[in-house]
Formats: structure tokens, sequence, C-alpha cells
């Protein structure tokens, strides 16, 4: 696939996500998908990680917000923004849930044959900034 076709599948992932279409991972992301990140290290691989994952996001009520998005290759870059009140369990350095949070989010998606295979990502919480001054 082409670097244009998977960003077009990245945006409707999100897209599809954001209308609360958490079975879109079965389509979107490889049986092998792996997420890699410092702040969970450890984490279950293939469709239950990618599940496990989205289940995580949506736990929150948070405005999504791309900032930037570059394709190349088999790659897609995202810096990107969350904002809005924290619903999931606690966690070392986020917020209470029903508190604020804003999450700043750089990830990198590689694809194979059309699929999300790989998600490596760093978030940096602020409990109580705005994101948009």
């Amino acid at each position: 696939m082409s670097a244009k076709e998977n960003k077009a599948i990245f945006l409707r992932f999100i897209e599809e996500l954001g209308r609360g279409n958490v079975g879109i991972v079965d389509e979107v992301c490889s049986p092998n998908f792996r997420f890699y990140s410092p702040n969970s290290p450890n984490f279950p691989r293939g469709l239950e990680g990618a599940r496990m994952l989205v289940n995580r996001g949506q736990t929150s009520e948070v405005q999504t917000r791309i900032e930037d998005i570059i394709a190349e290759d088999d790659k897609v870059a995202v810096r990107w923004t969350f904002s809005g009140i924290y619903r999931g369990e606690p966690r070392l350095g986020y917020p209470q849930p029903g508190e604020r949070i804003t999450l700043g989010s750089m990830s990198f998606y590689r694809f194979s044959n059309g699929k999300i295979e790989e998600d490596w990502g760093l978030d940096v919480v602020s409990p109580n900034a705005d994101p948009w001054g």
C-alpha cells in the first residue's frame, strides 16, 4: 500500500473510533499488532492489545485534535492533543477519574498489508492545562 493509502486508512480508523465503532479494530489492526510506549511496558500484543488500547481511549470524554500527520513509505506519524475529562482507572501520573486531562502525544504507526502492525507512542499528561491556550 502507498503512504497515501495508509494515511487514509489511519484517518478512517480515527473517524470510526470517534463514532464509537470499536469494531473497526478488527478491520484495521493486524493480528500481529504491537504497542510500544515507555508509559505502558509489556502491553498485550495482537488484536487483544489493540482492543485494550482503544478501550482505554474510549473510557475518557475527550476531544481529539490532530496537530500534524505525515505519511511516508509504510509509516504514518501523528502529533496530537487529547483534552477532556478522564474516566479511566487511576494511574500513576494521571489525574483522578472525573478530573480534567490534557494529553499531548506523538505516535508512529507502521503498516503491513494495509493494517496497523505497530504503534510507537509517547504521551505527556498535563492534568489542568488548556491545550488551545
